[in-house]
């Protein structure tokens, strides 16, 4: 009988833990936009006004990025949203240049929300 009830409560543990690690990773996916967002916002001022940022500099815009996704974003992933970002601006500037639509709102995210945190 002991070992049906221990049984038991290990199969509900599991299916809790399984429960609410999949509710962390929808929070997860929710944010992935904004963190990547912030990120384009970085290399758009690196590639279109030669920004080069130091590990201090990334360090307080993660800071502020992190916030912003409410930590919710784990270090896996951030890292693939932070390449993705850089390509999606890249590809953006070589093909629309600087002065686009959409590289101008990311310069101007970045000039309102990241710069003034950079210690310089």
């Amino acid at each position: 009988m002991t070992n049906r009830i221990h049984l038991t409560l290990a199969i509900a543990a599991l299916g809790m833990a399984t429960f609410f690690a999949n509710v962390a990773r929808a929070d997860d996916a929710a944010m992935e936009p904004v963190w990547e967002h912030y990120w384009m916002a970085v290399a758009a001022a690196n590639q279109c006004e030669n920004w080069e940022f130091s590990q201090p500099q990334y360090d307080a815009m993660t800071h502020v990025i992190n916030q912003r996704v409410n930590y919710e974003i784990g270090a896996g992933p951030r890292t693939h949203l932070i390449d993705d970002a850089k390509e999606a601006v890249r590809d953006r500037a070589f093909k629309y240049g600087c002065n686009d639509q959409q590289i101008v709102g990311l310069l101007a995210v970045f000039h309102n929300e990241l710069e003034p945190v950079i210690p310089r």
